[in-house]
């Protein structure tokens, strides 16, 4: 992989809680909290699937917390500018952060951030995940994932992939999809999906793994050829596309998910009220309906289940950054 390079070993995502809750401090807070509005920092370009699912949470809280609750997009770096945002915010819950893969594969793939993963951020919750799917421009003169993989075979890195920023999940996914299927493309990266989406649909760059709600209804309209999703099944948003592993033949799984982090050092009153009122949010009938239709599941974990989460993610990302040949076609 060009792009990706193992450096200094990152601190365990699993001590994130543990020393965050050591240096929080009481309040009297949750009786106070929110004061003002609360502002969630979304690391990408308006319009990508993260900040679709982070306006269905947002409105549900601004109603039960009697606060306007505002959407900030700070994309670039690799979600590094909006992560230093938070990790610069006071500590009193007023400032959330949206974090994805790119949160921990930042940790293996860059010598130096500018904030401490473990020091700076304590998790709140998982809240939504979904798979990949692969999408090419429509003009490509494919029609399945073989017809794909044998072309860019043929023509190598004369042919260009996106994906939603250096380090993330669609950028790490796709270069081991080049190693499970034996092929060779050039990467493009840009600060969210939107963009990049464009770019596919303009022929500008010949496929890209994106996420499944934003595929869904470009797919529909036939803007994007869906060739495969990266998933064990099919999903119910796009029920005539294989799988990767039923069009191509070799098991290829990975997705996108979203969480919320928060500054360390949060009242532990303060992180009670926002886990209580974003799990509220995500188990809404109709919020979890919204997101299905999307092809997104939802979760709402505590904070120690998203905690033993990242720990698990961070191990995987290590593996497949670090191994010459993937032990794993799953990201």
């Amino acid at each position: 992989m060009n792009a990706v390079r193992k450096q200094r070993k990152p601190r365990p995502a699993a001590s994130l809680l543990a020393a965050s809750l050591l240096c929080a401090f009481a309040l009297p807070a949750a009786a106070q909290f929110p004061s003002k509005p609360i502002r969630i920092i979304v690391p990408y370009t308006a319009g990508g699937t993260s900040e679709t699912m982070t306006r269905l949470v947002a409105d549900q809280m601004s109603t039960a917390l009697k606060q306007p609750v505002v959407i900030e997009n700070r994309p670039g770096g690799g979600t590094t500018i909006g992560a230093a945002v938070v990790a610069q915010a006071p500590a009193d819950g007023h400032t959330l952060f949206v974090n994805a893969s790119s949160f921990l594969i930042n940790a293996h793939l860059m010598s130096k951030l500018p904030y401490d993963a473990a020091r700076d951020f304590m998790p709140v919750t998982l809240a939504a995940s979904n798979p990949h799917v692969l999408v090419a421009f429509s003009g490509l003169g494919v029609t399945s994932v073989k017809d794909f993989m044998a072309m860019a075979r043929s023509k190598g890195k004369s042919m260009s992939y996106g994906s939603f920023g250096n380090g993330s999940s669609g950028h790490l996914a796709f270069e081991l999809l080049k190693k499970a299927y034996n092929f060779d493309m050039q990467h493009i990266p840009y600060k969210g999906s939107p963009q990049a989406l464009a770019d596919v649909m303009g022929g500008n760059l010949q496929a890209m793994l994106t996420d499944l709600p934003a595929a869904v209804p470009q797919v529909k309209a036939g803007k994007l050829l869906g060739l495969g999703v990266a998933a064990e099944k099919r999903s119910p948003a796009l029920p005539d596309m294989p799988t990767i592993e039923e069009a191509g033949g070799t098991k290829f799984i990975s997705r996108s998910w979203f969480g919320f982090l928060v500054r360390s050092g949060t009242p532990p009153e303060v992180h009670k009220v926002l886990n209580q009122e974003i799990v509220r949010a995500l188990r809404k009938p109709e919020v979890k309906a919204r997101l299905a239709d999307l092809g997104m599941d939802t979760y709402g974990t505590s904070a120690e289940e998203f905690d033993a989460f990242m720990k698990s993610e961070s191990a995987r990302f290590a593996d497949a950054i670090s191994s010459p040949a993937p032990r794993s076609t799953e990201v």
